[in-house]
This record gives structure tokens, C-alpha cells and sequence, in this order.
């Protein structure tokens, strides 16, 4: 609220960032992100748009301006006012003004929640708890693995609970090495609950302290203290799961809670799968390399672990990420054994058949991926959050912008702290021209942290969809420092270009003749600048379906050749099995034609 009264105490003039920072932060190092994430809330609750503002305007790379006009109280029209922040104002007039604003925006926030259910609180909705990061307590801090191990396998078997809404592993592990109060994470994440604990380990004895504690006032709902031998893990996992549920009032059906269906009972090949899923979030060659030593560990310690199975082909899915393109190949062989393995195992897991669907999606199979994900319980519930991650991703390259839209919007109540997912949102938005929802879904993103090298490109093609060459510019320098050093000329490039159209579609058809590294770029600034031609030449080499469904690119999807670009990728036959989409219907005459 202090950067509203920032904003209206300068008088309808620009307040630079530096000013903001003073006036609001006095003397605290705050980052650039937490402002822009202020901007975004104010903007949300008035209903502001950032690309046709009526209340708050940004000046790029300055700051902002407040441009509704604002008067306080009691205060003669005739008298000049100045920006001043060092709060000079009247204390009544600031008083009685924040009061006015406040009033505003919770009325605004009120007629906003009612509209939209996503948006709600935790009333009137399912019990609802987030797992947080166990804390290794052990005395030479050498089984955080183990911890988080511990907090995953929790989240997993609470998730098969019906009637529990459970947060999602990205948003709990948020929270990982923060001191944040309960409170405040509760309203974060949306939770009626938080359950934490820690685990010391000595040897073949564990200490393992487990809390539920009630957001609303802090008490604790349930709380025990294990003193086990490590193999008891998965009995106590399970006394939890068990214990949480009936400290919320659940009633389990038989069977509800037990072990996963392709989990272990081996406490060594657990922790092997502990450590594998530790080491593959460095994502580097050397981390990768050794996640796959300890899942092969796992499997080797129980062969009939079919989640270690899993986790070993999505490692070798990814691979290629690391080691290079070239060895794509390679490591797919390899992946579709190990899924395979898992699938015989445990042919209705979750994460075993979310990971079989984005091997079916890497290959262009779009029916076979659907066909895998169908198989997930509850699918569009977004209580399975990796496979409602694979199956927005499925929605968003085969067209089906306003269905994967609902699933995101719906995923954001159980994952709300994931930039991944804010990513994925704001795409889906700019597909279906939405921009100020994408606009403001990617700062979102960018608030939260992660994702920086895609979230700025985001960024920048959200910005050319909405035309505005301030927002162009700040994206654009922001992809510049993030994104990796291959792409970074032709970001360059274009920046160095910016109202220049004759050079910039010069240096596109340059990049275009000399690589394909630049094709998706290529389609959506030749969207941008009107050259369909080149468009619909990048997409016809690099049949991007990230790119091809941007409101920058309908030109180029009403002409004839886009059709015989879709039959390359095989989404005519998807959608004759599965409906069309929001972009293209059958024609009697045509016999497919895009909008």
C-alpha cells in the first residue's frame, strides 16, 4: 500500500524506481523483483491493464506514474502539491487517503475472488495442507537428502488421499532453508494446514518430529516424536499420512493410504532414489551422471522398484539437454527400456505414465501421449501436478489454448508458487491474445524466481503480441543478460533494430540462411514485423508449436502453406480423434482451415 501512496503523492508525475526504493524501503536491500511484484498486486486489484493503463503507467527503465487523479481529503484544489517523499503531506490527509485507497482495493479484491474462484481463499474448499521440507537435524547435517526424501514420499502418499487438497512439491520446497512465519506461508500457498518436521539421524536410529500445525492460529492440530530404526521409515511415513488425515477430519476408505504403487520397501534402494533425485536438480553433466549411477543403484537393490525405473528414464530422457543434441539418440534408447520396465511394474502410477506421455510428446505421438495421461486418475483435477504440468503442455502444442488455460488456472491453487507453471500460464494467455493477463502472469513468474533464460523470452514475445516497444526494450535486455550465450545475438540484434523494420527483417533473413538455431525467433519477429512469408519459411524448417498459435503469427496460419506444415507434424489426425481446437476447424472445401 505504500507504493500506492508513493505513486498518488507524486502528483501524477513519474517516481522513479530509486525514489520507490527510499521512500518505501528505507534502508532495506530489497530486490528490483519485489517492487515489480507490488506493481502487479495493485495493478490485480484494480483491475488494471498494463499495456492500456487507467490507473498505474510504468515508464520503462524509469519507474512509474499514477495517472488517475487523486485528491485528499479536506485539501483546497487550489493549493499546489509536490512529490515528496520524505512524507510531508498532511498526517490526517495521507491517513484518510490510505484509508480511501485501502477501502478501494478490497472492494475491488472482493468483486475479483467472487468472480473467480481460483483466485479464492481456503473457505469452502477441500481441507487443504502443505508439506514442508523436513530440516536434517542430524549432527553432521549429511541426510538432507534423506529429509527431503522423507518430505517428497509424504506429499505422494497425501496426494492419494481424496477429499485432500495437497500443495505441490515446487511450492512446498519454496520454503526450504527459510524462516517464514506459519501464517504467512499459509496465506501463500492457500492452506488451512502446514505439516513440518525434521529428522536426526544417528547410525541406524532416527529421530523424526512431525508437527501439524493449524495456519489460522498457530496451534498444533497433531504432533509426534518417532524414535524408529531407519528401516521403520515407511511405517512411520505412513502413521503420518494417517495421522494428518484424521486430525482433518477425513474419512479413509480402505487402503487409502499405503505404499505407492511401484514404491519399495527397501530403506537402502530408498535412499539411493533420495539421493539420485537430490543430486539431478544441479541438472549439469556431472549431477546428471550421477543421479543415473543412484537410480541404476536403486533398481539394482529392487529390481521391482518401478518408480526408480522411472526416475532413470527420465533422466536419460533429458539428457541430450546437457550433453548435447547430437547424442539424443543415444539416451533415448535407454529411456524407453527403463520406461517400459516401469510401466510393466506399475501400469497405473502416476509419475510412470506422466513420464511415458512426454516421451510419446517428444516424438510427435499426440494421440499415444493423450491416450497415457487418460490413464491418470482424476486427470483434470490437477491433483497429480507433474501430470497436470505434461498434460498442459500437450493442450498448449496441439492448440487447445482455453483448455489448457482452465487446467493451469486450476493447477495454480495447488502448485501457486511455481514459475514453471506461471510460465506455462502466461503462453496460454498470449495465445488466446489475453496479453494483460500474460503480461502480468510472467512477472508473476519472474517474482518468484527460476526459469530466468525463459521467462524473459516469454517475456519478450508476450511484449511484441502487444505491440509496446517500452515493454519490448525491458524484456528484450532482460533475455540479454539471462539467456544463454547461443541465443543471445540475435536478441542483441534485434534490440540494436527496434524501429528500424528494413534492418531488422535483414538480420532475420540472415540468421534464417545462416542456421536453424534461430528459427523460433525468426517466426515471431517476422510476425511481428508482417513478413508472413519468412514466418511461414522458419516454420516449415522448424514446425515450432510453441510459436505457431501467437496472435503474432495468425497472418501466416490463414494461408495454404500453414496447412501443409501442420500435416508434417501430425496434428490433423490428433484432432480428428481427439476435437479441433481453438485455432483451426475441418472444411468441407479446404479441408482444414486456421485462424
Amino acid at each position: 500500500m505504500a507504493v500506492l501512496v508513493c505513486l498518488a503523492a507524486a502528483d501524477g508525475k513519474v517516481v522513479t524506481r530509486n525514489d520507490l526504493f527510499d521512500a518505501v524501503w528505507p534502508g532495506g536491500v530489497v530486490s528490483d523483483d519485489v517492487l515489480t511484484h507490488s506493481i502487479v498486486e495493485l495493478r490485480k486489484a484494480f483491475a488494471d491493464s498494463a499495456r492500456d493503463p487507467e490507473f498505474i503507467e510504468t515508464i520503462p527503465k524509469v519507474g512509474f506514474r499514477l495517472i488517475s487523479p487523486v485528491s485528499a481529503p479536506n485539501q483546497s484544489s487550489g493549493v499546489e502539491r509536490k512529490a515528496s517523499f520524505s512524507w510531508q503531506w498532511p498526517a490526517a490527509a495521507i491517513a484518510a487517503l490510505i484509508v480511501t485507497l485501502i477501502g478501494i482495493v478490497l472492494m475491488l479484491r472482493d468483486v475479483s475472488t467472487d468472480a473467480d474462484p481460483v483466485a479464492g481463499t481456503t473457505a469452502n474448499r477441500l481441507p487443504s495442507v502443505a508439506v514442508l521440507p523436513f530440516v536434517d537435524m542430524s549432527a553432521a547435517n549429511d541426510h538432507e537428502y534423506f529429509a527431503d526424501g522423507l518430505t517428497e514420499e509424504l506429499i505422494n502418499r497425501l496426494t492419494q488421499i481424496r477429499g485432500l487438497q495437497v500443495t505441490g512439491r515446487t511450492s512446498s520446497f519454496y520454503f526450504k532453508n527459510r524462516n517464514d512465519d506459519i501464517r504467512t506461508i499459509g496465506e501463500k500457498l492457500s492452506v488451512g494446514h502446514v505439516l513440518a518436521g525434521s529428522i536426526r539421524r544417528s547410525g541406524d536410529r532416527m529421530r523424526i518430529t512431525a508437527q501439524l500445525i493449524n495456519v489460522s492460529d498457530g496451534f498444533h492440530a497433531w504432533s509426534k516424536v518417532y524414535d524408529r530404526r531407519a528401516a521403520d521409515i515407511f511405517e512411520i511415513q505412513d502413521e503420518i499420512s494417517e495421522s494428518v488425515a484424521r486430525a482433518l477430519s477425513i474419512r479413509l476408505s480402505v487402503g487409502a493410504i499405503g505404499a505407492l504403487e511401484g514404491g519399495t520397501t527397501n530403506v537402502e534402494a530408498f535412499e539411493e532414489i533420495s539421493r539420485g533425485n537430490a543430486a539431478y536438480l544441479d541438472f549439469d553433466a556431472e549431477s546428471v551422471l550421477k543421479a543415473i549411477d543412484h537410480y541404476q543403484n536403486a533398481i539394482d537393490l529392487d529390481p521391482e522398484f518401478g518408480l526408480a525405473w522411472e526416475r532413470l528414464a527420465n533422466a536419460y530422457r533429458n539428457a541430450w539437454l546437457v550433453f548435447g543434441r547430437d547424442e539424443y539418440e543415444k539416451w533415448a534408447v535407454v529411456a524407453d527400456a527403463a520406461i517400459e520396465q516401469a510401466l510393466q511394474i506399475a501400469p497405473t502410477a502416476p509419475d510412470v505414465l506422466t513420464t511415458a506421455a512426454y516421451m510419446h510428446a517428444d516424438r510427435q505421438e499426440w494421440a499415444a501421449a493423450r491416450r497415457v495421461l487418460e490413464r491418470v486418475s482424476e486427470l483434470k483435477s490437477s491433483r497429480f501436478v507433474n501430470a497436470t504440468m505434461v498434460y498442459s503442455d500437450l493442450l498448449t502444442k496441439t492448440g487447445f489454448a482455453t483448455d489448457a488455460v482452465d487446467l493451469k488456472e486450476r493447477g495454480r491453487i495447488i502448485d501457486p508458487l511455481h514459475s514453471g507453471d506461471a510460465l506455462y500460464l502466461a503462453h496460454q494467455y498470449a495465445m488466446l491474445d489475453r496479453i494483460d493477463d500474460a503480461l502480468d502472469e510472467v512477472e508473476r513468474g519472474w517474482t518468484l524466481g527460476g526459469y530466468r533464460p525463459q521467462l524473459s523470452m516469454e517475456g519478450m514475445v508476450i511484449s511484441l503480441s502487444a505491440g509496446d516497444e517500452g515493454q519490448l526494450r525491458f524484456w528484450l535486455e532482460r533475455a540479454i543478460q539471462y539467456t544463454q550465450p547461443g541465443a543471445r545475438g540475435i536478441h542483441e540484434a534485434m534490440l540494436g533494430s527496434l524501429g528500424e523494420p528494413a534492418r531488422a527483417l535483414r538480420i532475420l533473413r540472415d540468421a534464417f540462411a545462416e542456421s536453424t538455431a534461430t528459427d523460433y525467433f525468426v517466426i515471431v519477429w517476422a510476425g511481428y514485423y508482417g513478413e508472413t512469408e519468412l514466418a511461414l519459411a522458419a516454420m516449415r524448417r522448424s514446425p515450432d508449436l510453441w510459436a505457431i498459435w501467437l496472435p503474432i503469427v495468425a497472418d501466416a496460419r490463414q494461408q495454404p502453406a500453414f496447412i501443409d506444415i501442420l500435416q508434417t507434424t501430425g496434428l490433423p489426425d490428433y484432432w480428428r480423434e481427439f476435437g479441433w481446437g481453438d485455432f483451426c476447424r475441418p472444411h468441407a472445401d479446404a479441408g482444414i482451415v486456421c485462424r
